[in-house]
C-alpha cells in the first residue's frame, strides 16, 4: 500500500514538473511571437518594403497632394469641389494635408532607418566599405554637395 502511494506521489510530481516545463515553453513562445523588436530585427527589409508599398498604395488611394496632381486630377478635384461646401473643403483639405505630411515624415524616417541598415549590412559584408563610404561622405560635405535625403519634402 505504501509503495502504491509513493508511486502515485512520484507520478504527480513528474506530471507537475512536466506541466511546469510546458507552461515555461508556452510563455517563451508567446513572448517570442509578440516581440515586435525581434521581428523587426529579423525581417527589417520585408517590414520596410511593406511599409513603403503600403504607403504607395495609400497615396494612390487618397489621390495624392495638390502639389503633384496632374491635369486629370485637377479636373476631377474641381468636379468634386463643385458639389462640396466651402467649409467642408477646407476641413477635409487641412486634414488630408496633415495626414499627408505625417505620412511623408513616417516614410522619410523609414527610408532613413533602411539606408542605415543597408549601409551597416554592406559594411559588415564588404571589407573596407565603411572607410570608403565615410571618405565619400566627408568629400561630399567638404565640396558642399547635399547628401541627406529630402524624400517627401
Amino acid at each position: 500500500m505504501v509503495e502504491e502511494t509513493e508511486k502515485i506521489k512520484q507520478h504527480i510530481a513528474d506530471e507537475r514538473e512536466s506541466l511546469s516545463h510546458n507552461l515555461d515553453e508556452i510563455e517563451y513562445r508567446f513572448k517570442d511571437a509578440t516581440d515586435l523588436k525581434a521581428h523587426f530585427e529579423r525581417n527589417t527589409v520585408w517590414i520596410l518594403g511593406a511599409a513603403v508599398a503600403g504607403g504607395f498604395l495609400l497615396s494612390l488611394a487618397l489621390g495624392g497632394s495638390s502639389k503633384s496632381g496632374g491635369r486629370n486630377k485637377q479636373f476631377a478635384a474641381k468636379d468634386a469641389d463643385a458639389t462640396m461646401p466651402t467649409r467642408s473643403k477646407r476641413f477635409v483639405s487641412s486634414h488630408l494635408n496633415r495626414m499627408s505630411e505625417t505620412f511623408d515624415d513616417v516614410v522619410a524616417g523609414l527610408v532613413g532607418v533602411f539606408s542605415d541598415k543597408l549601409q551597416s549590412f554592406v559594411a559588415d559584408a564588404v571589407p573596407g566599405f565603411r572607410e570608403q563610404y565615410d571618405s565619400i561622405k566627408r568629400s561630399d560635405r567638404s565640396s558642399g554637395q547635399l547628401t541627406t535625403s529630402t524624400f517627401g519634402r
